[in-house]
């Protein structure tokens, strides 16, 4: 079989986390065994004994069969394909495969990771409206998760102003979260790129959105948190970027305000502190 068959199936497989079908698949790579039956690899994993015999269950069924023939007619990509994004391809923990819709060239062009709170203050929200014409115009995709808040602002606006969006969604492609999102995830899969690991029929799970965080930091050169609580997923966000070596940016803000406090220990903590928009745009003359 292709590998980008085995890779699908893959993903299907029950009991396996993301960690772990990642590591199976640089194993399997290493090791020259993609070509061993598909059966055998569920015994050579290193699932525990519980999670393998569920996963043996699950392949003697023939429901998966079914469901692999429909995932093959979706769009996606697979961590084997020349398309597979380079700068997501050197992280640990890559996706194996990502489920798209729209245009899959943006993959390819300078971006920048835009997270913040999602409950933007005034603050937050004016001034990543006045910085986004200026991104768009300096020719930067914007990559953002599509959760309600700095993330929907930061598509809306880069829309708004002709300029190319990519969103990273917490749930397959055929649902929607939150439901407010619907007609903007329309949007953006028509005019930018949606993408997910996910099936797509699967629907939010808690911890799906932490995990695409790594994709959002991962698919950029630069991660600009705009607000953050001092626990917020924009500081996993962040860390994940510092730990895949990316740049990371900041903007300060008042101390005695909750959503600075996360923002401003991590410019404490070395994340650069942008004053203006022209700080973001110079920071790619390092990448090109």
């Amino acid at each position: 079989m292709a590998q980008r068959d085995f890779l699908l199936w893959l993903l299907m497989v029950p009991g396996l986390s993301i960690k772990g079908r990642y590591r199976i698949w640089i194993y399997l790579r290493d090791n020259k065994l993609l070509k061993l039956p598909w059966q055998q690899i569920l015994i050579i994993s290193k699932m525990r004994q519980p999670q393998r015999d569920a996963a043996t269950f699950w392949f003697k069924q023939t429901k998966w069969q079914i469901d692999w023939q429909r995932l093959r007619k979706q769009t996606f990509i697979a961590i084997c394909d020349e398309e597979y994004p380079i700068y997501l391809y050197e992280c640990i923990d890559a996706p194996i495969c990502l489920f798209y819709k729209g245009d899959l060239s943006l993959l390819s062009q300078p971006s920048v990771a835009i997270v913040g709170f999602r409950q933007a203050t005034k603050y937050g929200q004016s001034v990543l409206s006045s910085w986004i014409p200026d991104l768009v115009s300096a020719g930067l995709v914007t990559v953002s998760g599509l959760a309600a808040g700095i993330d929907e602002l930061t598509h809306r606006e880069t829309l708004k102003a002709k300029g190319k969006t990519i969103a990273v969604i917490g749930t397959g492609l055929n649902q929607v979260y939150p439901k407010r999102c619907e007609q903007l995830q329309s949007i953006v899969s028509h005019e930018g790129l949606l993408l997910s690991e996910y099936l797509p029929w699967q629907g939010p799970k808690r911890q799906h959105f932490p995990a695409r965080n790594r994709i959002i930091s991962g698919l950029s050169q630069v991660c600009l948190v705009i607000e953050a609580k001092k626990r917020s997923g924009s500081l996993i966000t962040a860390m994940l970027a510092l730990d895949q070596n990316r740049t990371v940016m900041a903007l300060p803000g008042r101390v005695d305000v909750p959503t600075s406090r996360g923002t401003n220990e991590l410019i404490l903590a070395g994340a650069i502190p942008v004053l203006s928009v022209e700080q973001i745009i110079l920071e790619f003359a390092n990448f090109y």
